[in-house]
């Protein structure tokens, strides 16, 4: 019995060192599957307005993490992970979220939708925090990350139909990670 347990937890540490490239993989799975491909010039704005967000934040964030990922088998540190992130998950996030997005539908649908999708990626980053893959510093919390994802979700929609509006929130909303966790925007490069 305790050799199980020892053999699981190999194995266990294994996937979990694994994590970035396997959800990076299931990104790419099911942008193949259930993309829009035919349609693809039509997200790519939003594409590229999603990697420019966390660039933005990365930037901004650089000298003073809200939150920080950490060493895996495939990502060596923060910026490699993060690079993962933004060049592998979302363009993939983008694509099927928006090619599936019930647009004509009533509003609780879309509601419903946006909270789906902002569940499951709360779900993953819920996981990383579990096998310690991903931290939280200076008063950042769980009950944030989950803000920051239906964020993301409703901004993603709103650039897809109003690219200014969206724009306009997310400045907002940088200004408000500013105040309100008092990053010291004085002391960067």
């Amino acid at each position: 019995m305790q050799e199980w347990s020892y053999v699981m937890g190999h194995v266990t540490a294994l996937i979990a060192s694994y994590l970035p490239i396997i959800i990076a993989l299931l990104c790419l799975i099911a942008a193949w599957l259930l993309g829009d491909w035919r349609n693809w010039r039509t997200y790519y704005p939003t594409i590229l307005f999603a990697i420019c967000v966390d660039f933005f934040i990365s930037l901004l964030m650089y000298n003073y993490s809200l939150w920080k990922f950490h060493q895996s088998a495939v990502t060596p540190n923060h910026t490699i992970a993060d690079f993962l992130i933004a060049f592998t998950n979302l363009p993939c996030i983008v694509l099927v979220y928006l090619s599936k997005y019930p647009f004509k539908s009533h509003l609780w649908k879309q509601i419903v939708y946006a909270a789906i999708w902002s569940a499951i990626f709360t779900g993953i980053e819920g996981l990383f925090l579990l096998i310690k893959m991903l931290t939280y510093h200076n008063n950042w919390n769980f009950w944030w990350s989950i803000a920051v994802w239906v964020f993301m979700f409703i901004g993603l929609r709103l650039h897809f139909t109003k690219p200014l509006w969206a724009w306009l929130l997310c400045f907002a909303g940088a200004a408000f990670l500013i105040l309100y966790f008092h990053i010291p925007i004085s002391k960067m490069k």
